[in-house]
């Protein structure tokens, strides 16, 4: 019988803790996911419908840097400069931003486009904070952050199903 005696050097390990905080809102449209995705991908005519996202200099490529300029309902006003990371068309869009270093706090914007019938979709607008930064949220700032959200999303509804 074979013996394997194995000595673990714990201080070799390494492991990451990552500190998340998910927000994440819902509505149901009346609309196909190709007339939602044409709406949340032309970032140039953001300010016709978007109360909060009110500006977005850039492309929706994945790679490109945006400049989002936005307005919370809690009057936050905010320009922030992430990176477009994933394009699924008529599905999923996402953008990422760190501020200093991801380790400190990172924001990933997260639109997703559930069909639910021929003429139906869940639309899911949702963030993902990451970084010991998110230990220094507060419950008003995440209650801002939902209430801007549901505005977004209400206003897209009107804009998409007016058309």
């Amino acid at each position: 019988m074979l013996e394997i005696e194995m000595q673990v050097n714990l201080k070799s390990y390494a492991y990451i803790n990552l500190i998340l905080k998910e927000l994440v809102t819902e509505i149901e449209i009346n609309s196909t996911p190709a007339k939602i995705w044409k709406v949340i991908t032309d970032f140039k005519n953001y300010y016709q419908w978007n109360p909060i996202l009110q500006k977005i200099n850039g492309e929706a490529e994945i790679g490109n840097k945006l400049e989002i300029h936005l307005q919370t309902i809690g009057g936050k006003n905010r320009v922030y400069h992430p990176k477009v990371i994933k394009i699924t068309p008529n599905y999923e869009l996402r953008w990422k931003g760190t501020f200093l270093l991801p380790q400190i706090f990172s924001g990933e914007r997260i639109f997703l486009i559930e069909k639910l019938s021929e003429n139906k979709v869940n639309f899911v607008n949702k963030e993902i904070f990451s970084g010991i930064g998110v230990n220094f949220t507060t419950q008003k700032m995440e209650d801002d952050i939902i209430e801007s959200f549901k505005t977004m999303n209400e206003a897209l509804k009107k804009t998409i199903e007016k058309s």
